[in-house]
């Protein structure tokens, strides 16, 4: 008998391992719509990290602007 009681805390465990794992996958903000930002460098390109630091600076600024929509949670484009 332990041994079913084992295996049925294994089942509730994986069960609520799977529920906290897709409510926090579905929660995570997303960005949604079409938002195109763009910038230009002159000179050396910078490394790889600096460019994409670059890229998200341009997104919050054209998403504090109002140009882009901010990020939601995913779980709203299901009940839009």
């Amino acid at each position: 008998m332990p041994h079913d009681r084992r295996r049925s805390l294994f089942a509730w465990l994986a069960v609520i391992l799977a529920g906290v794992s897709f409510v926090y996958w579905a929660t995570r903000p997303v960005p949604h719509g079409e938002c195109v930002v763009a910038y230009s460098l002159f000179g050396k390109p910078p490394p790889g990290p600096q460019l994409d630091q670059f890229a998200q600076q341009a997104y919050e600024e054209a998403v504090a602007d109002g140009r882009c929509e901010p990020p939601w949670p995913r779980w709203r484009g299901w009940v839009d």
